[in-house]
């Protein structure tokens, strides 16, 4: 079994997604969907340090290609620590070019298309080069694919795999099956009528990562937020807290955001012994590692929601200015559910808001009974 693309049998495929950890997780499905139209196909991924590494253990993936990078931004320190904090061999943007020159990969899929990823692929010398752009960036690969602007064609893909993951694998329209002669989306429509595609993590590989005695059959809470309109109340997160300490036996442990302390600190003090905690900010790997002991995520929209998500965990994600129908296409795929307010201005997007009432209007009784109804059995 392989791959085509205008009539060329693909031996190795390299998928870019250089930034954000949630889009490098949600990009896993990739990995499976090749895979499993040719299991000897050599394929790569090319990202970012500080998200990349999340891909370290992946049974699908045979080359992992992590760019260096400096961070910008509130969360800067936090997110060097990081990247600093991993033993992986990293490369600029000139070594890494003369990496995917010696790799001679036959086809490219780039997820992100920005200006760095669209030279770095063109200057490595991959003749077939997918994108999704319409800008003027177009000219820097071989083919563009943009399902808005045929959305009929693309229809049984995407109720299979909606948002950004159908986004994603639209990319792959181009490919043929060689073994039975489908384009990719007739055979993607027949191989996974059954099944939707879903993120994927090695769960037995970030469990090693956790830190030490941490006990299993946790409630893991992560608060923190890239963007404050993405972030649910803090008294929200506290009354939610005593509804699961007066109603369950599991321990709750709080992922405290990077660069913030207070008022997590104190809160920290009203969790009793032995039934959790408010764990000090972690590297990603650490925060990996803690979600694989977790019998339950509750978690606002960010990457490490997808990280749950991808890790299998049951998880409980609040949404509010983004759109759920595009950030969180789990809720077919496994035991995932998406609380949001609908309000009236939702989604809007918006990283600023004077008027915030979208995740403030998800009382913690709500969240409560949606992780009960996802809770297995002790």
């Amino acid at each position: 079994m392989s791959w085509q693309l205008e009539g060329r049998t693909l031996r190795s495929i390299l998928i870019s997604r250089l930034r954000y950890l949630g889009d490098v997780v949600m990009a896993t499905p990739l990995l499976e969907v090749l895979r499993r139209g040719d299991p000897d196909v050599h394929l790569g991924f090319l990202a970012e340090k500080g998200h990349g590494m999340v891909l370290q253990g992946h049974p699908h993936l045979d080359q992992l290609h992590l760019l260096e990078t400096q961070r910008r931004g509130s969360d800067a320190k936090a997110r060097i620590d990081n990247v600093q904090a991993v033993s992986l061999p990293s490369y600029t943007p000139g070594e890494m070019v003369s990496q995917l020159q010696s790799c001679q990969y036959d086809l490219a899929v780039d997820l992100f298309f920005n200006p760095r990823s669209a030279w770095l692929l063109r200057l490595s010398g991959i003749g077939k080069r997918i994108s999704g752009t319409a800008g003027s960036r177009r000219l820097l690969y071989s083919h563009n694919i943009i399902p808005s602007q045929n959305p009929e064609q693309f229809q049984g893909l995407f109720q299979l795999a909606s948002g950004g993951m159908g986004e994603h694998l639209a990319r792959l329209q181009p490919l043929i099956h060689e073994e039975s002669g489908l384009g990719f989306l007739q055979w993607f429509e027949s191989e996974f009528a059954d099944t939707n595609p879903s993120p994927f993590l090695p769960l037995d590989y970030w469990k090693t990562k956790a830190p030490e005695d941490l006990p299993g059959d946790l409630i893991v809470m992560a608060p923190g937020a890239t963007w404050p309109v993405k972030e649910w109340p803090f008294e929200h997160w506290q009354k939610l807290i005593g509804l699961i300490l007066s109603q369950t036996k599991r321990p709750v442990f709080v992922i405290q955001p990077p660069g913030a302390e207070n008022p997590w600190a104190e809160l920290a003090k009203e969790i009793p012994s032995g039934r959790g905690g408010v764990l000090p900010p972690l590297g990603l790997s650490a925060v990996l590692g803690v979600i694989s002991h977790a019998s339950l995520m509750v978690s606002v929209d960010g990457g490490v929601m997808h990280a749950s998500v991808g890790l299998g965990i049951p998880t409980v994600a609040l949404f509010g200015p983004t759109d759920d129908t595009l950030w969180f296409p789990y809720t077919r795929s496994g035991p995932y559910c998406v609380l949001t307010s609908q309000a009236p201005c939702s989604p809007c997007d918006l990283h600023q808001c004077d008027d915030f009432i979208c995740l403030p209007r998800l009382s913690p009784q709500q969240v409560w009974e949606s992780c009960l109804e996802l809770l297995p059995e002790s």
